[in-house]
């Protein structure tokens, strides 16, 4: 079965992850991959996992750019013929319903979220795949809700691998490249630094935090258009020594591993593959009330705070640190979630089925 994946990127982001799974499962699974997207920084390892990279143009608001990606999308699904088109998120159904001008195979949409305002224009998009793939069972209501039909949805949610226990050897080394060693407590926010993580929450938060936990480090892991913006509140907040900004990290997974909790301040999520990584390394997530995290958290794996507001955010994580062995107990239960639920090989095994479906008619 040969499957074209479409993105709009293949820059560090949830989906960009969740496409690169896909690819290095996709062997084993009879499958044989090729990837349309803009140029970025996962195709090495796309490329490892044997994945065919095709590229088009980065994505612009111009009608010429539209129109080159449709023409680009066109040419790969002639080159390529696949048996499916699998389009990630809603910019990239759009371009993978320009492919079907130059191959009719069915178009499978798998919809990671958009802000609640986008949600009746994302609907009009994803309702012209053959079948939408959301990645929570929020998103599934909301989209409904928005107007696709329900019995065109279905709910695959989102893998990772696990996460071994960090090293003795690992531990020191994080610890010496950044000063952590005689740190009252480690929280960390993964993501990029964009309007939608909302990352000022967090570094409000980190400030009530250190009033009564002098000591703890705060990292921040991740790069995007507001890290100047995010790095001159943090000097206005006085917290230049306290917070850490370590840009795009190649060993993300270590750094939430060593993490004593992981913070989503966010506006909206679809369920965060990087809050997955965090239960599946054991550490305890604390989050906005945002689609997908009270799935998530719902098993006592995490605190999901009832109000989207930096004192709450603040009480929750303080609770965990002052309370080892209950974060301790957050951490087994994440990662049993995560086993059970929420491993590669299944959303693998999932999407295999989809696509099977799709190809039988």
């Amino acid at each position: 079965m040969k499957i074209l994946h479409v993105s709009s990127a293949t820059d560090v982001g949830g989906a960009e992850r969740m496409l690169v799974e896909l690819a290095r499962a996709a062997p084993e699974r009879a499958q044989r991959i090729a990837v349309l997207a803009p140029p970025g920084t996962f195709d090495p390892e796309l490329r490892a996992a044997g994945a065919a990279r095709l590229f088009m143009p980065s994505a612009g608001r111009s009608p010429g750019a539209v129109a080159r990606q449709a023409l680009a999308a066109a040419r790969a699904a002639r080159r390529v013929g696949p048996t499916v088109i699998h389009a990630h998120n809603v910019k990239a159904t759009a371009v993978a319903l320009a492919a079907r001008l130059g191959s009719p195979a069915p178009v499978l949409a798998t919809f990671h979220g958009v802000t609640p305002e986008e949600f009746p224009s994302a609907a009009r998009i994803l309702g012209r795949a053959r079948r939408v793939v959301c990645v929570s069972d929020d998103l599934a209501g909301r989209l409904a809700q928005a107007g696709v039909t329900e019995h065109r949805i279905d709910v695959i949610v989102n893998g990772v691998s696990p996460i071994p226990d960090l090293s003795s050897e690992l531990r020191a080394r994080l610890d010496a490249e950044l000063g952590l060693g005689k740190a009252a407590g480690v929280v960390a926010i993964v993501g990029r630094l964009a309007p939608q993580k909302a990352h000022e929450r967090f570094l409000l938060a980190a400030r009530e935090i250190l009033r009564v936990r002098p000591g703890a480090r705060f990292l921040v892991v991740g790069d995007g258009e507001r890290r100047a913006e995010l790095e001159g509140l943090c000097a206005e907040l006085g917290l230049t020594g306290d917070v850490t900004f370590l840009g795009s990290r190649p060993d993300a997974r270590e750094l939430v591993a060593r993490a004593d909790v992981l913070v989503f301040s966010s506006h909206w999520e679809g369920l965060s593959i990087a809050a997955l990584e965090g239960l599946a390394a054991g550490t305890p997530v604390v989050s906005t009330p945002v689609a997908g995290m009270g799935e998530l958290l719902g098993s006592g794996a995490g605190v999901m705070v009832e109000e989207a507001e930096p004192g709450a955010l603040a009480a929750a994580v303080e609770e965990i640190l002052a309370g080892p062995d209950a974060a301790a107990a957050m951490g087994r239960r994440g990662r049993a979630l995560v086993e059970e639920r929420y491993g590669v090989g299944r959303m693998a095994d999932a999407y295999a089925a989809a696509y099977g479906r799709l190809a039988s008619g």
